[in-house]
């Protein structure tokens, strides 16, 4: 009788034991769905996080390139070139670059850099006449 109820015992058996196995793998799907929803919040809430902070950087940067063109006017038509600016251009002139490409590397208007280089070389003449003039006088003391 044994043998007889044999394969309906096999049949129950691998019944019950893929019912347990669906049972199993079905726990398992919703925990790893827990755990990627879980994941996906914390990472949605650390995308509004950056994107705000993107947006309050753009925000500053729009501002400070405001305020930077204000200053930029205000400093053009009162003072003129910083010292710092001056050197730059009189040193990129003495590498011989020429007067266009200074204005666009340094962002001065071409004419200012025009104007400093046409000064800077007046006033340079004045000094180079006057070494002209004491070379001798120094040559008569030496001698």
């Amino acid at each position: 009788m044994f043998w007889v109820l044999l394969p309906y015992l096999l049949l129950s058996a691998n019944t019950v034991l893929f019912v347990l196995l669906f049972f199993g793998i079905n726990h398992r799907l919703r925990t790893i769905r827990t755990r990627a929803q879980t994941r996906e919040a914390a990472s949605a809430a650390e995308t509004a996080r950056m994107t705000n902070a993107i947006k309050e950087l753009t925000d500053r940067i729009t501002t400070l390139e405001k305020e930077e063109r204000q200053l930029g006017t205000m400093e053009a038509g009162s003072s003129g070139l910083n010292s710092t600016l001056r050197g730059k251009v009189l040193k990129m002139h003495r590498l011989g670059q020429p007067v266009e490409r200074i204005a666009e590397r340094l962002r001065v208007p071409r004419g200012e850099v025009d104007l400093l280089v046409k000064v800077h070389a007046i006033v340079m003449r004045t000094y180079q006449g006057m070494d002209a003039l004491e070379l001798p006088a120094e040559a008569a003391k030496k001698a």
